[in-house]
């Protein structure tokens, strides 16, 4: 096998690795509310550890490219690299993973917010323990709120998902810590709102 092969076919291991960096990197950033669920304190380092996969490899992938003198190439596969990293960075996950979960699970949601109205017990699915710090929603009056995340040391400040009986108004307030208050900040839709 000659050189120039064997570095081709050095160049698309290095692009699938990239590749599969890049994938991986996307899925726990999007998983970021389950996973800091689960792994709590090693969440920080498992997306490091994903950055630095998808970014040695992309580079990794760019100069097998030049070492083959495929400039093209390398320049679209920097390119690409740049463009996902960008895309990565700045979306805000924790609002995309939240909203997903809403839009997925929306009857489950409409039929929680019903036995609230109705006074009935609330029976609250398996899969909102990914998505609420106990799996549980809280009664406040005329608000079921559904705790995402509280201070894990002093809860003095914490946000999450509140149903509100009516639209919020300057005067909404939802109690999402021990020591903190929050209002209504982005409708969910069905009278669900995130609350900060």
């Amino acid at each position: 096998m000659s050189s120039a092969m064997k570095t081709a076919r050095w160049s698309r291991s290095t692009l699938f690795m990239a590749s599969l960096g890049w994938l991986l990197l996307t899925a726990a950033s999007y998983l970021w509310i389950p996973l800091f669920r689960m792994i709590w304190r090693l969440n920080g380092l498992v997306l490091a550890v994903f950055w630095l996969w998808a970014v040695l490899w992309s580079c990794t992938a760019v100069m097998a490219y030049l070492s083959l003198k495929a400039y093209t190439r390398a320049f679209a596969a920097l390119v690409i690299a740049a463009v996902i990293g960008a895309i990565i960075w700045t979306t805000d996950w924790k609002a995309v993973y939240v909203d997903s979960q809403f839009w997925l699970h929306r009857d489950e949601f409409a039929a929680l917010a019903a036995a609230y109205d109705n006074r009935e017990s609330l029976v609250v699915p398996w899969w909102m323990e990914y998505l609420s710090i106990d799996g549980q929603v809280r009664r406040q009056g005329d608000v079921l709120y559904l705790p995402v995340f509280e201070d894990a040391w002093r809860a003095e400040t914490g946000v999450g998902i509140a149903h509100l009986s009516g639209p919020p108004d300057s005067q909404t307030i939802v109690q999402t810590a021990a020591g903190d208050i929050g209002s209504p900040v982005r409708d969910l839709g069905g009278g669900w709102w995130w609350v900060e």
